[in-house]
């Protein structure tokens, strides 16, 4: 089984407090589920400025998380919603 995050920057973020990693982890599984909800939300509108201000937003919150297998997918999101190129691929990514 593989892991999905690296907590390397958030222990190091919170000097290795429990309490606060656990803050911080709390806050990224209450808040990203609305905002990945959102985003879907805007690119089923066609909204991509607003699917790329989304992803741009998550993009800090993946880092904290150590999500490193989302790095590059949610700049791509950011990038093609933001330059409205490759619209077709947003769906799939």
């Amino acid at each position: 089984m593989s892991t999905v995050t690296d907590m390397t920057f958030l222990n190091s973020f919170t000097g290795g407090d429990k309490e606060k990693v656990s803050k911080y982890v709390g806050m990224f599984l209450n808040l990203a589920p609305g905002q990945l909800e959102k985003m879907s939300s805007h690119l089923d509108k066609q909204e991509y400025e607003e699917v790329k201000v989304v992803a741009h937003s998550l993009k800090p919150q993946f880092n904290y998380m150590g999500i490193k297998s989302l790095e590059e997918t949610i700049k791509t999101i950011e990038d093609y919603a933001g330059n409205e190129k490759n619209i077709e691929q947003l769906p799939g990514l």
